[in-house]
C-alpha cells in the first residue's frame, strides 16, 4: 500500500514541522514519487532526513523535489521495502532519485 498521507510543499517553512519520529518519507516531483527513504533513528528522524534532502546534503536529485509526504511507523525498513516493492510492480523501475537510477 503506498504512502497515502497528505503531500506538503517541499520548503523549509513546512519541513520544519515534519515529525521527528522514525518512519518513512517520500519525495515527489509533481505527481511522481522520485525517492522513498526511511528514518530509522530517533535522533535522525523524518524531519532531519527531509532537511538534509532539502539542503542538498543527500544529492542534487532529491533537492529538486516539489513535495514530500511521510508516515510514522515502528519498522521503517519493512515499510520502505513494501512501498518500494509496490512501486517497482507498477512502474517496472526504481524511483528516479534512488542510487543507480538518477
Amino acid at each position: 500500500m503506498p504512502i497515502r498521507i497528505k503531500k506538503y510543499r517541499f520548503v523549509i517553512s513546512l519541513v520544519q514541522y515534519a515529525p521527528e519520529e522514525t518512519g518513512v518519507y517520500a519525495l515527489w516531483h509533481g505527481d511522481e514519487m522520485i525517492y522513498l527513504g526511511r528514518a530509522a533513528e530517533k535522533n535522525e528522524g523524518i524531519q532531519h532526513c527531509l532537511l538534509e534532502h532539502l539542503q542538498g546534503v543527500r544529492g542534487p536529485c532529491t533537492a529538486k523535489a516539489t513535495h514530500y509526504s511521510w508516515e510514522i511507523c515502528l519498522l521503517p525498513a519493512v515499510r520502505e521495502a513494501e512501498v518500494l516493492r509496490e512501486f517497482r510492480e507498477v512502474h517496472q523501475r526504481e524511483p528516479r532519485c534512488h542510487s543507480g537510477s538518477a
